[in-house]
């Protein structure tokens, strides 16, 4: 069916101007018009400018075709019938053989094979031609003839020998985008998170046929369980190879998860637990605490199975370790779900194999010498293309570092800005090394300055993902510290990402190796606070590796600033701890001797998470600790009442967090005036917070998630600083104070599943809320008229499960409002004036089944939304405005039994379409829906 005006127009160019490198040709009344949907969206989503050319738009003149740099005919089983693209396919292959190589033909041999556009004897286009000859004459169709069998002397793609055509479709992008050589999606470019681009991720250009590879693998359209493992040495870029993947993939799934540097975590004293609780968080979207092995098998399998999950399990190194999250059978997750492992060792899959359960196995290759080249140059250059002597030492470069791309990205950082002399040198150091990493690593360490080497050596010693605000304590007396850290990310020495920093297992195996050589080498030279992992005498290791540095004889330096003690007991390092500024004793023995920290004036950040100490613990008494500034007790299931905070008056951040068997806070809480934040959820027999809470000037987060409180105390409304108030799943919250309504700060409320009734008009008070979520709170049956006057700030809205039937019309005026959940509510109708909340990104009304009638045609008009869910609704109608919805890219349609029929033009962005399988088979069989069908395959 034919685009309407205002659809061509988005997708072509003048044809007399064309701005694209690429142009497509094909058939657009066969059904190949859904696959060059597909392929439009993904060359235009890794910033390649396109030009879609079929045989019911205005042919493109000539002058027009020596515009582009790539031609991709599309060959179908009716290309041959159109002369419209058979002109432009011999403009095509005049203007490649004149070019002397800067243009290329790449055909798509789409449904059809190449022997039939060579016209050999069985061809599908003999016939085709044979009817042009007798209108167009001889001439014209011999011209034609040539071109098409110079087309199909070019390689190009085969449908036929893809597992799918999402496959065959990144396959062609891939391809392309090496051949225009611009920035790809996943070159180490900055991704920037929030006002502040220290904290972004960097990520390895990787070839697509490795991509493609794995998608091939993984088989989407099998409605089986798969799993498939990424293998490969350290460095090559498995996980990043994972991330792309786990991008391109996640829209098709019911949830994902992405567990990273597993073997590095499970490590750590409730490292294991950590992971397993976000691997169920990622899934339910909510909290719950894994309490034993035995429960926890039970819950995956019983809810887990109604999913269709991706979980991404990256490094790990045992089989029995990946068992402990998808089963030994693999049955704990719905069909269709599909797990995928990075592993340096190909044995952690042979359990699978050995139970016939199939698992697929892909081995990163390096980068290709062309494309290692190029990264490279990126990372140390960057636009400046003129350097012919810096290129010859970059190709020497390249070749040591023998396609890694971590080595690729730490030489090219390392070097970037960097003169010639210094280019010179660093390709002499390479040479003379032979390809010993760590030595050229080391050199690049020995750049560094002092503070940078501090950061660099500490960070290897923290635990992995550590978050940025926790460990930042740490360099407080540093100038600028987070131009150090900046320094040391540019450098890609650390990964910086979401307010977490952590290292590759590589240069965290070199950091550890300098910790060690200084603990055994006084001499070196080196005059750093040298962080330390200490390990139990009992442990029968006597030599380093990359996770514990063996310290002989527990004889720990006297300028040790960051302790990690483990299990061991602290007696032995009493004479040690003065100049502490982080002391990590995650898994504190019960009786361990009490640690002398009256004589550390020093000590910063106190972490004794997953321990056994109490309230009456020796080393709370008599303990001054002035400088404390961080407190971490999460886990500390003996932890019946807090201590007296009278030793550590200038706290900022307490973590009581999953103390099980916390109830009582000590009020001394209250003298606490630099707190910012106090965390306590999951303490499930907290019932009652102090009552005198004001005094705690400098609140700003308070998270009492998943706790027993039944009532908030008024003096919360004294918190004059108090931004976020999170108290999710406390089911016997029923009261609220007013007061907390005036906390003018507040910029998050979550109340979910909380018992409350009703909201008071002076919520439209608080200017600053940007986030209020009332998930289950089923006694509400009514949001006051007043949420309109938050127009300016309020940017999420959460009513799912609510009692509420309707939005109050001022709901209008919430023009900065993003996402708006009305899930498993009793809302009857959509919002007629959707089309005023002109930033809206998100809309879930999924399990509304009171919802009804049409969705508003003006919905078009929201121009950022991208998910819209009416799963198991009773709405009737969607508008054909969708088609210009121009970022929509999931739309929700299953159990929609109301809904009469689709729009025939599905949005230009459209990737994940959920339907029922009887309108999904009414659809594929009528021609009607062929540019939907690429998203029901």
């Amino acid at each position: 069916m034919a685009e309407s005006a205002a659809g061509r127009e988005s997708d072509n160019l003048d044809a007399k101007q064309p701005e694209a490198d690429v142009i497509l040709s094909f058939r657009g009344s066969d059904d190949v018009l859904g696959f060059v949907d597909s392929l439009h969206r993904r060359l235009v989503a890794e910033g390649i400018q396109v030009f879609r050319n079929d045989d019911e738009t205005l042919s493109i003149l000539p002058e027009g075709v020596s515009s582009f740099k790539i031609y991709v005919p599309i060959f179908s089983r009716t290309y041959a019938d159109s002369p419209r693209c058979l002109e432009t396919l011999a403009l095509m292959i005049e203007h490649t053989s004149r070019s002397g190589g800067k243009k290329e033909i790449l055909p798509v041999f789409y449904d059809v094979e190449r022997s039939d556009v060579l016209l050999e004897k069985k061809s599908l286009y003999r016939d085709a031609l044979g009817m042009h000859k007798q209108g167009l004459g001889n001439e014209k169709v011999e011209q034609w003839k040539k071109a098409l069998v110079e087309a199909g002397k070019v390689e190009g793609w085969k449908q036929s020998s893809y597992t799918s055509q999402g496959a065959l479709v990144i396959s062609i992008g891939g391809e392309i985008l090496s051949r225009l050589k611009i920035k790809h999606n996943y070159v180490p470019e900055d991704l920037s998170i929030g006002d502040n681009p220290m904290f972004s991720y960097r990520t390895s250009e990787l070839q697509d046929s490795q991509e493609s590879k794995v998608m091939e693998l993984l088989e989407l359209d099998v409605n089986d369980i798969r799993i498939v493992g990424i293998h490969g040495r350290d460095g090559i870029g498995k996980t990043a190879l994972a991330k792309i993947v786990y991008d391109q993939i996640s829209l098709r799934f019911d949830a994902c998860s992405f567990l990273v540097d597993m073997e590095e975590t499970k490590q750590q004293p409730g490292g294991v637990q950590y992971l397993h609780t976000k691997l169920i968080f990622d899934i339910l979207k909510r909290e719950y605490e894994a309490a034993c092995a035995f429960e926890e098998v039970r819950f995956l399998k019983e809810i887990f199975r109604n999913f269709k999950v991706l979980i991404v399990l990256d490094d790990v190194e045992t089989g029995s370790l990946l068992e402990e999250f998808v089963g030994a059978k693999l049955d704990w997750f719905g069909p269709g779900s599909r797990i995928i492992v990075t592993s340096k060792e190909r044995s952690v899959l042979q359990g699978f194999a050995d139970r016939g359960l199939g698992p697929s196995y892909y081995d990163v290759i390096p980068m290709h010498h062309n494309q290692a080249f190029y990264f490279f140059w990126r990372c140390a250059v960057g636009k400046r293309d003129e350097l012919p002597l810096y290129a010859y030492i970059a190709n020497n470069i390249v070749k040591a570092a023998k396609g890694l791309p971590l080595l690729l990205k730490v030489f090219g950082s390392f070097l970037h800005d960097k003169g010639l002399e210094e280019w010179i040198k660093f390709e002499d150091i390479i040479q003379q090394s032979q390809e010993d990493y760590q030595k050229i690593l080391s050199t690049i360490y020995d750049a560094l300055d002092r503070k940078q080497k501090q950061m660099f050596l500490d960070i290897a010693c923290f635990p992995p993902d550590v978050d940025y605000g926790f460990a930042s304590y740490m360099w407080h007396y540093y100038d600028h510290a987070d131009k150090v850290m900046e320094v040391l990310r540019r450098m890609s020495l650390i990964k910086a990402e979401e307010n977490k920093i952590g290292m590759h297992s590589m240069l965290r195996c070199l950091a550890r190796k300098i910790i060690c050589k200084g603990f055994h080498d006084p001499g070196t030279g080196i005059e750093l606070s040298i962080p330390a992992i200490a390990q139990d005498k009992s442990k029968e290791k006597q030599e380093a590796d990359h996770l514990n540095t063996e310290v002989a004889g527990h004889e720990i330096p006297l300028n040790t600033t960051f302790l990690s003690l483990g299990r061991t007991n602290g007696g032995e390092f009493a004479a040690t701890l003065s100049n502490i500024r982080w002391l990590h004793w995650q898994g504190c023995p019960p009786d361990a001797i009490s640690i002398h920290l009256k004589e550390n004036g020093n000590l910063t950040i106190l972490d004794l998470s997953w321990s056994k100490v109490t309230e009456s613990w020796g080393a709370w008494k008599g303990i001054k600790m002035e400088q404390l500034k961080v407190l971490n007790l999460t886990g500390c299931a003996d932890l019946l009442a807090t201590p007296s905070f009278s030793c550590c008056p200038n706290l900022e951040i307490l973590i009581l967090e999953r103390c099980s068997r916390l109830v009582h806070v000590d009020p001394s809480i209250n003298d606490l005036k630099l707190l910012v934040t106090l965390n306590l959820k999951f303490c499930s027999e907290l019932t009652m917070l102090p009552v005198e809470m004001g005094g705690m000037n400098a609140l700003r987060e308070l998270l009492i998630d998943d706790t027993s409180v039944r009532e908030l105390p008024a003096s919360i409304g004294k918190l004059i600083q108090l931004q976020i108030l999170s108290a999710t799943n406390c089911f016997a919250l029923d009261h609220v104070p007013d007061s907390v309504w005036k906390a003018e700060a507040l910029s998050v409320i979550a109340f979910d599943g909380a018992e409350i009734h009703e909201l008071p008009d002076s919520i439209g008070d608080l200017k600053k809320l940007r986030r209020l979520s009332l998930r289950y709170c089923r006694q509400l049956g009514m949001l006051p008229d007043s949420i309109g006057e938050l127009a300016n700030s309020l940017e999420e809205l959460d009513i799912s499960g609510t009692g509420i039937t309707q939005l109050p019309d001022l709901t209008k005026h919430l023009r900065n409002l993003k996402v708006l959940r009305m899930g498993s509510c009793f809302i009857r109708k959509f919002p007629r004036d959707i089309e005023w909340l002109t930033n809206l990104e998100e809309v879930h009304a999924s399990l509304s089944r009171n919802l009804g009638g049409d969705i508003p045609s003006g919905i078009w008009l929201l121009r950022h939304l991208r998910e819209l869910r009416l799963r198991a609704t009773s709405i009737s109608r969607l508008p054909p405005e969708i088609q210009f919805m121009s970022s929509l890219q999931t739309l929700d349609l299953f159990d929609c039994d109301c809904l009469k029929d689709l729009p025939t033009v599905p949005p230009p962005k459209l990737i994940k379409l959920e339907v029922d399988p009887h309108r999904k088979q009414k659809m594929l069989g009528s021609s009607e829906f062929s540019r939907w069908w690429y998203l029901l395959q």
